[in-house]
């Protein structure tokens, strides 16, 4: 499912134009990166969190010249862990398709 999709399902769901669906996930979006970038989290009940992990710099090797070592700077990068409920929703999706 894309961000299309998911637009016109959201419109649909709640009978709202595909306009406002639209602006609504834009919005939600928008907001979780500005949280993020504040070095807060984003913390949904039932279905995840959403966090900045970091990754301090470090010596690589050059995949072009592997004799060659490179340093990695330094590096924020996002990072979501599913809440327990969303994990167990999809392991009852999965054992019914197991057992079809």
């Amino acid at each position: 499912m894309n961000k299309l999709q998911l637009t016109e399902q959201l419109a649909a769901k709640l009978s709202i134009t595909h306009t406002e669906a639209e602006r609504f996930v834009n919005t939600f979006i928008a907001m979780i990166y500005d949280i993020l970038r504040s070095g807060d989290k984003v913390n949904i009940s039932g279905f995840g969190q959403f966090s900045v992990s970091h990754r301090a710099p470090r010596i690589g090797v050059n995949p072009r010249n592997p004799s060659q070592r490179i340093t990695i700077p330094e590096l924020n990068t996002p990072k979501f862990k599913a809440g327990e409920a969303f994990k167990e929703a999809i392991k009852l999706r999965q054992k019914h398709w197991t057992q079809i």
